[in-house]
């Protein structure tokens, strides 16, 4: 696109014309280039962050908690905030335990890996959404970087200046002119912006705080429990929470719960029925605790 001016100074007939020198005056708009560029490199990582959250879109429930079996199970209803804790990632089972032994159960998990940074408050929001009353979060490990170009294609615009004079001689005497003209030239420009991405594992856990009626957790025996045992029936103490009654009646972990009310226990399956049934009731159980039987009354939580 060209925009020319032309102003006549002194008038006259004209028999000939002279042009005098011209002068041009070139300049690139080279800031506008770079705010383009800068606008479309903080675009680029506003988009790598994004407003999604990894512990939203990978949360996965814990299977077979339904939302009625939650509802049964936790001892109070879910707080405005949950509580928030940080863990390092590791050992899975004994992370759950260590938190079972204090009266918890996994709802749910996040699990992921990102190229963003994943803040805390996400996974808190993701907490306050499903109910919990923990949020454990796990400490990002770092798993590596990649960098590769992004081509960026931004307008470029080019403008001269040019000015001079012209003389023009008639019967009059000579005739003077002055002009002065812009000339822009539109255009594009690529260039290639490096991008490093660092990603890192990411993870939070969700639990909320379980009724108990006895406390313990327990598994089946294994072939050289029943070979000691002489038995198929009963199940071995694993894990007992802090401040149930099985903990206040002293069950420890390894305890072999062979009878509830004097029935056998035939296997997990049949210890937790038996226990469903005497919710808030006084039991009888049967322990042998390394060769020797005892009997335990422990009272139940509704």
């Amino acid at each position: 696109m060209n925009r020319t001016s032309l102003s006549i100074v002194t008038g006259g007939n004209l028999a000939a014309l002279s042009l005098g020198r011209y002068t041009a005056v070139r300049w690139s708009t080279r800031r506008r280039d770079l705010m383009w560029l800068s606008r479309f490199t903080l675009a680029f990582i506003m988009l790598l962050a994004g407003c999604a959250s990894g512990y939203k879109d990978f949360y996965r429930p814990t299977q077979g908690l339904t939302a009625e079996a939650l509802a049964a199970r936790r001892s109070s209803p879910p707080p405005a905030t949950p509580v928030v804790e940080r863990a390092q990632p590791g050992n899975g089972r004994e992370l759950l335990d260590g938190y079972a032994k204090r009266g918890y159960i996994v709802i749910g998990q996040s699990m992921f890996n990102s190229g963003r940074r994943e803040s805390d408050d996400a996974a808190v929001r993701q907490g306050i959404a499903v109910g919990a009353d923990l949020v454990v979060i796990l400490n990002p490990r770092y798993t590596g970087s990649f960098t590769s170009s992004v081509p960026v294609t931004t307008p470029t615009t080019s403008t001269s200046y040019s000015s001079g004079t012209a003389t023009a001689f008639g019967p009059g005497g000579p005739v003077t002119a002055y002009g002065s003209g812009t000339t822009t030239t539109y255009g594009s420009t690529t260039s290639y912006v490096p991008v490093t991405v660092h990603r890192s594992d990411y993870g939070a856990l969700y639990f909320v705080k379980q009724r108990v009626g006895l406390g313990i957790q327990y598994r089946d025996l294994n072939d050289a429990e029943r070979q000691e045992l002489q038995t198929n029936k009963g199940v071995v103490v694993r894990l007992v929470v802090d401040g149930s009654p099985a903990f206040d009646a002293d069950v420890l972990v390894g305890d072999v719960l062979t009878a509830i009310d004097g029935i056998p226990i035939s296997g997990v399956r049949a210890c937790t029925q038996l226990l469903a049934e005497r919710h808030g009731k006084l039991v009888s159980l049967s322990i042998v605790r390394r060769g020797q039987r005892m009997e335990k009354a422990i009272q139940l939580n509704p």
